[in-house]
């Protein structure tokens, strides 16, 4: 599994979407926010179902998977680049 982590953390849509995947995992809503105590405790509820902490990680691994390449890999052409390539 070769994935250019060094270009994909550099891409803020590619933080976006990592975060979008983890705070609809803990179930967020506004008032989460409002408080440390009531945010932890979410998080501590998705770590201890197996279920939900299965679908997380289903989700973040579709989301760094490249569609255009077998597998969990980046393409040769991704691997060389040293920042996101623009169109």
């Amino acid at each position: 599994m070769r994935i250019n982590w060094k270009v994909r953390i550099k891409n803020p849509y590619f933080w976006f979407g990592l975060i979008a995947i983890l705070l609809a995992a803990v179930g967020a809503e506004p008032e989460m926010f409002t408080s440390w105590t009531i945010l932890i405790a979410q998080v501590k509820n998705l770590l201890g179902n197996p279920f939900a902490l299965g679908c997380v990680v289903v989700a973040v691994v579709g989301y760094i998977n490249d569609p255009t390449t077998s597998g969990i890999t980046d393409s040769k052409q991704a691997l060389l680049y040293q920042k996101p390539k623009k169109d």
